[in-house]
């Protein structure tokens, strides 16, 4: 009983940690067999029920709930107004951006003017990548 308790907290914080759909069904399974192990005390019989719920819960509710976690492809497009272009560095162009309400650092490929309008491209780690359309 103890390991199944150990390892649906490592498949939780797994989960929490890398968020994909699929270890909190191993977590699920786990706490669900947390309560079997009291009633059954072949490890081989425990494990064994633990593959199969865990195959069913990926299989059946991983497609189910994927639908409600928004990828960026499904998001509309957000756009970010440009404050102020600041440099040139290694031929592009950057931009301090106003986007949700606070400043943050854009790149660009194209020149563009203080006011301007741009597309959210994509970030890369702390920048904003952004293109006019």
């Amino acid at each position: 009983m103890l390991y199944w308790g150990i390892l649906f907290a490592i498949f939780a914080i797994g989960e929490i940690i890398i968020p994909g759909l699929v270890s909190i069904w191993l977590a699920l399974a786990a706490l669900i067999m947390v309560v079997l192990s009291l009633f059954i005390s072949s490890t081989q019989i425990q494990l064994a029920i633990f593959c199969i719920l865990s195959l069913l819960f990926i299989i059946f509710f991983r497609r189910i709930f994927k639908g409600y976690m928004k990828g960026k492809e499904s998001l509309e497009v957000e756009k970010v107004k440009i404050v102020k272009p600041t440099a040139v560095e290694d031929g592009k162009y950057v931009y301090d951006v106003r986007f949700k309400g606070g400043i943050w650092t854009a790149v660009s490929d194209m020149k563009l003017n203080e006011g301007d309008i741009a597309d959210i491209s994509r970030f890369e780690g702390n920048k904003i990548i952004i293109e006019k359309k």
